[in-house]
């Protein structure tokens, strides 16, 4: 890995869930693409659309999706605008909203409320130590649904909330948001990657979205959402252009002919060179092998809550249940730190030389940890010594 990635000598970069760093192989394809493009630009315009849809299959085939399924963004909060804003919806129907969900996230759906006159209601989650150890997959299915009502017709939940690190048993709610004809967005912004994805299985779902910079390494500037075939029938583009109702020229080389894809593909003049890179991200991962890069980063989760604990006596939020476990560590920071805890993260760097991210729970601030394949023992172990600095 020391020739995959550039890593500063002196900083410990463990925001991984956040934003990953790049493979160098990826970095130089998108400089190579980039100049290749300017060679002759207006040729390389005309060639984008059918060099895109490559890479949205390639895409699907690394996901295990259907290309004609998928749409390409350039982040995930994108994606969510496309589903949140794009589904048709009636004046007093309610969005439900998890308690925990990204900051901008709950912005669209704030928005789409306030546009439509829709109600915004916020599905409760558990937040302590106590709670997250008697919970259970079964446990949590049934407070999630138990807070549905049939004024609830789209329902956003992340896959792994990002500020607790717990991942949500997204396959048997999906099943109940069927039954009842909700509409289910799912955030999975921290899942791909650091969790096995299939979306043969998430076929009860209606639309999935996902950056690829986070987990994924891929480049800044590469999303995709997943939509449920029948979701696609319904869904509304938010942006008009030259597909929008008829494809012609270069254009007809994306989709296959699928009017859906027409309508939701990436719209004007832009640098793709980091889609087209993302072949050599797909080759990288085969080259390491997904299990692999799994382990690894669950390995330096559990190493990281056992040295924390060992060393200095903090605890972790984890639930009790394995099947919830997601490979990030949630620490609540020492009490004398708390009235700081908004600074924290820019004092982890400044003074530590540590890239943490810091987030406030009703218990209080808590730091979030979550290393990279990039990432060793030794490293792990340099983190928490610099973190006594705390106590």
């Amino acid at each position: 890995m020391k020739n995959t990635f550039s890593k500063s000598s002196d900083l410990l970069y463990f925001n991984s869930a956040n934003l990953s760093i790049c493979p160098n192989p990826v970095l130089n394809a998108i400089d190579f693409y980039r100049r290749q493009f300017e060679i002759n630009p207006t040729q390389g315009l005309k060639e984008s659309w059918k060099r895109l849809w490559n890479v949205q299959s390639e895409l699907a085939y690394f996901l295990g999706a259907d290309p004609l399924d998928l749409i390409l963004r350039t982040n995930v909060t994108e994606v969510l605008n496309t589903f949140i804003l794009g589904i048709p919806m009636v004046q007093g129907e309610e969005i439900l909203l998890g308690e925990l969900e990204y900051g901008a996230i709950a912005n669209i759906c704030r928005f789409r409320a306030e546009r439509d006159n829709l109600n915004l209601r916020v599905l409760k989650l558990p937040q302590s130590q106590p709670a997250l150890t008697k919970l259970t997959s079964a446990k949590l299915l049934d407070l999630v649904t138990s807070q549905f009502t049939p004024q609830t017709k789209m329902v956003v939940l992340s896959h792994v909330l990002a500020s607790l690190g717990l991942k949500l048993p997204i396959e048997t709610i999906a099943e109940v948001t069927r039954q009842k004809k909700i509409k289910f967005i799912v955030d999975g912004a921290y899942a791909p990657g650091a969790l096995p994805i299939d979306f043969s299985r998430l076929m009860n779902i209606d639309f999935y979205g996902c950056s690829l910079y986070k987990w994924l390494l891929g480049p800044k500037g590469t999303a995709f959402g997943w939509v449920h075939p029948k979701s696609q029938e319904t869904l509304v583009p938010l942006q008009a252009g030259w597909t929008t109702f008829e494809t012609r020229g270069d254009f007809n080389h994306f989709g296959k002919g699928s009017r859906f894809q027409e309508k939701f593909q990436l719209l004007g003049c832009r640098d793709f060179s980091p889609f087209y890179a993302l072949k050599e991200l797909f080759n990288l991962w085969q080259s390491m092998g997904p299990e692999t890069v799994r382990n690894h980063i669950f390995h330096l989760n559990e190493l990281f809550q056992m040295e924390l604990q060992k060393k200095l006596g903090w605890g972790v939020l984890s639930p009790g249940d394995l099947s919830l476990v997601a490979p990030m560590t949630v620490f609540r920071l020492p009490e004398k730190v708390q009235p700081h805890g908004h600074n924290m993260s820019q004092y982890f760097l400044n003074e530590l030389k540590l890239q943490l991210q810091v987030t406030q729970l009703s218990t209080g601030w808590h730091g979030i940890f979550s290393p990279h394949i990039y990432n060793s023992d030794y490293e792990v172990e340099t983190a928490v010594s610099r973190l006594k600095a705390l106590d």
